[in-house]
């Protein structure tokens, strides 16, 4: 029954969208032409603070399905809500696929590919086939993301760490084939690498990565960290990296997984086990063991 008053509600909006120029396509905003393929038996639209796991394949509308951009993946809504995608949305429920037509810059590529080099049109239209496999309001991602924290630490610490650089305004590197991230800026005052037993000055501040809480400061400590590099149990293993890919003078962002930082064990009181942390690092000072080269 749910399925037959969703077919109707469905057919009746379409058809009272106004004709367009492709064949079994229906006009529903600014040059967005949009086809029924299939009709699923979800009920619910999607919210802007839901996750919607889609697939989506993306071609010229003369071309291969696909021929530009293919991905099966899930995104927030609100990521993706924005221009060909808004009239999409506001039309499909869990099961739902349909074919639309575009121009191509009304797409939101930069999303669909979470910043990947794909070779896509500026301008032109492009056709999407798009199905809304499942999703999941942010009661259940919650709920999820618990069982995931409690069974596979390690993985859900991948998780954020992933979710941290996809909604970064910056991009971040690996360091090595670990899973530390880092961005770093500023011009160096010295270009030499940090050496063992070097003395080195820096100043940084530690917050949780999922939430954003400081916990660890050294300007609320009252002064910057003086340390001999290299030496053992002076800092966390994360700040060690830290310190060997900046140079005098600059600064970084630091994603570091619990292995890096406070491991099984947490601060107590204020850092749970199998927490990931982001520091922020300002290399003030370097005095030399040795001369520089």
């Amino acid at each position: 029954m749910i399925r037959f008053f969703g077919l109707v509600a469905t057919t009746v909006l379409l058809n009272s969208c106004a004709r367009s120029p492709y064949d079994g396509y229906k006009v529903v905003a600014d040059d967005v032409h949009l086809h029924l393929l299939t009709l699923g038996d979800g009920e619910e639209l999607a919210s802007d603070s839901d996750s919607v796991y889609v697939r989506l394949r993306m071609g010229r509308v003369a071309g291969e399905v696909g021929g530009l951009f293919s991905t099966e993946r899930a995104y927030l809504a609100k990521d993706i809500r924005t221009g060909a995608m808004g009239p999409v949305l506001h039309r499909m429920h869990v099961g739902d696929s349909l074919s639309v037509i575009a121009p191509a810059e009304q797409w939101p590529w930069e999303v669909f590919t979470e910043g990947m080099r794909v070779d896509h049109p500026d301008t032109g239209m492009v056709r999407l086939e798009v199905a809304l496999l499942d999703l999941r309001t942010p009661a259940i991602m919650r709920a999820e993301a618990e069982r995931l924290r409690r069974n596979d630490p390690l993985a859900y610490e991948m998780q954020l760490i992933h979710a941290y650089v996809q909604a970064s305004p910056v991009p971040f590197l690996r360091w090595g084939t670990s899973d530390i991230r880092y961005h770093i800026k500023g011009t160096p005052t010295d270009t030499a690498a940090v050496a063992q037993r070097d003395v080195v000055t820096i100043s940084y501040q530690g917050r949780n990565l999922e939430g954003g809480r400081l916990f660890d400061d050294t300007g609320r400590n009252g002064a910057p960290l003086t340390f001999v590099f290299g030496d053992k149990d002076q800092v966390i293993q994360g700040l060690e990296v830290a310190v060997s890919l900046l140079r005098e003078g600059q600064e970084g962002t630091f994603l570091f997984p619990s292995l890096f930082a406070f491991g099984e064990k947490g601060i107590p009181g204020v850092l749970e086990p199998n927490t990931p942390v982001a520091y922020t690092v300002h290399l003030e000072r370097v005095e030399r063991s040795r001369p520089v080269p």
